[in-house]
């Protein structure tokens, strides 16, 4: 039997689980340019595959996507080509609204661009860019800055919207274009952090409800794998990966093996680019968590001189949503509510397998003190993301209310006969409900 886990590719359609939310946002905001940052194997790269294959799927949908993937590049002819490539490999998409392909061959970014819009307006369209990998801007800042600067334009001048994804790495771009006579090349941008899987869809993802071999997984093994990878979907895939085996048939998942939860090569270098993307502060805060294994954010300021709780709290919020940090429970299965209404949160690493690599590496990693991430790029970060995240969690939570409503009505009057999985539903959705409620409180202070 085929193991149905997929490790190392991007997902869509079928295969890819959860974000719906997300994607909704992402379709229909009406920001001309969104950044989506998130950690390696966080699901960037699927995530834009799937907005291209939703958009593609709908009937009548003013946006028509490109996929344009970055790496790799380093120069304008780069870019230009790259761009080229894309179009080509969705000839028959654009084509059906008059743009010659063929003719964009050696032509620059901007004019292919530029071709796609007017093609694309005729019919009462706009184009989506969907750009992945886009760290490759800093080779492009460095060697020609003016040519970034004109594609900057072209991404808001209208006609399209971009949406791009990265890691934190990007925020070199604000030091590097920091002298433009205009302003700095990511404050044209709306920043989403792209967080770990929901609880529902993680739970679809271990039982590969959406596949055509369902797996069998016990409610207490399907706790397990989401507490040690806390709904990170590349951790979940790969922890499912390792455990599966097939029993009478039919596929299940095993027991946890302290083996299981060790970062092979590949995870370490994912965690090591990870921890590169790290402001100085946040390193000294990632370690500080480490070492202590739980600690509350009046602990990390007496143990960081120079910041305050007000700073520490705005850094720790930042390396919760991208998943380095995560809040600790007051029980070790994390079976009770978070304890949001604490005056200082207690923090733990975002995952068992993270947990575990800074362990093993932290007398090397407590040396690596240049970083190319600086604070104030951080904080900046922090600030352009807290409206979207503002909106995003005043959209979630209604959602989010009228779900564990729904259930709750379905069942009452019959407690004791509500399914053990349905129990755990609406519990999650507490949880959740409770998580989002204290992020926006502490936004909106």
């Amino acid at each position: 039997m085929r193991n149905p886990y997929t490790v190392g590719r991007w997902l869509r359609g079928d295969d890819h689980y959860g974000r719906q939310q997300l994607l909704n946002y992402l379709i229909s905001a009406e920001d001309p340019a969104i950044w989506v940052v998130g950690t390696r194997r966080m699901g960037k790269t699927s995530l834009l595959r799937q907005l291209e294959w939703l958009l593609t799927q709908q009937e009548g949908a003013s946006a028509v996507p490109l996929f344009w993937d970055l790496q790799g590049s380093e120069t304008k002819d780069d870019f230009d080509y790259e761009l080229f490539l894309a179009v080509e490999d969705e000839m028959p998409r654009f084509e059906a609204y008059g743009v010659d392909v063929s003719a964009l061959y050696n032509r620059d970014a901007i004019h292919i661009l530029r071709t796609l819009q007017r093609g694309l307006r005729a019919h009462g369209k706009h184009l989506l860019l969907l750009i992945d990998e886009a760290e490759a801007w800093i080779s492009l800042a460095k060697n020609d800055y003016q040519a970034l600067a004109r594609l900057r334009k072209a991404f808001q001048s209208g006609g399209m919207r971009t949406i791009m994804t990265s890691t934190k790495l990007l925020m070199q771009l604000n030091d590097l274009t920091r002298n433009w006579l205009t302003s700095p090349f990511l404050f044209g941008f709306s920043l989403v952090h792209l967080w770990s899987l929901e609880p529902e869809a993680s739970v679809s993802l271990v039982l590969q409800e959406q596949s055509n071999t369902p797996v069998n997984v016990e409610r207490e093994r399907i706790n397990e794998i989401l507490r040690h990878s806390h709904r990170h979907p590349y951790l979940v895939q790969t922890l499912c990966y390792r455990l599966f085996e097939e029993r009478h048939g039919r596929g299940a998942l095993r027991e946890i093996r302290e083996e299981d939860l060790r970062a092979d090569h590949l995870l370490a270098g994912f965690f090591e680019v990870d921890f590169r993307c790290l402001a100085p502060t946040e390193r000294q805060i990632l370690l500080t968590v480490a070492r202590q294994g739980v600690i509350s954010e009046e602990e990390l300021v007496a143990k960081n001189d120079n910041e305050s709780i007000d700073q520490i709290s705005m850094y720790v919020h930042g390396m919760n949503n991208l998943g380095y940090l995560q809040r600790a429970y007051s029980r070790s299965d994390g079976a009770t509510a978070m304890s949001s209404h604490d005056e200082f949160p207690r923090w733990t690493i975002g995952n068992e397998f993270l947990r575990r690599w800074m362990l093993e590496n932290y007398q090397e990693l407590a040396q690596t003190l240049y970083s190319d991430v600086s604070d104030y790029g951080v904080e900046t970060l922090l600030e352009m993301g807290r409206k979207v995240e503002l909106d995003y969690l005043q959209h979630e939570i209604p959602e989010l209310q009228g779900r564990l409503e729904s259930l709750l009505a379905a069942y009452s009057g019959h407690a004791d006969q509500t399914p053990p999985q349905i129990l755990q539903e609406i519990q999650e959705l507490r949880r959740e409900l409770e998580k989002a409620s204290g992020q926006l409180r502490n936004l909106a202070d």
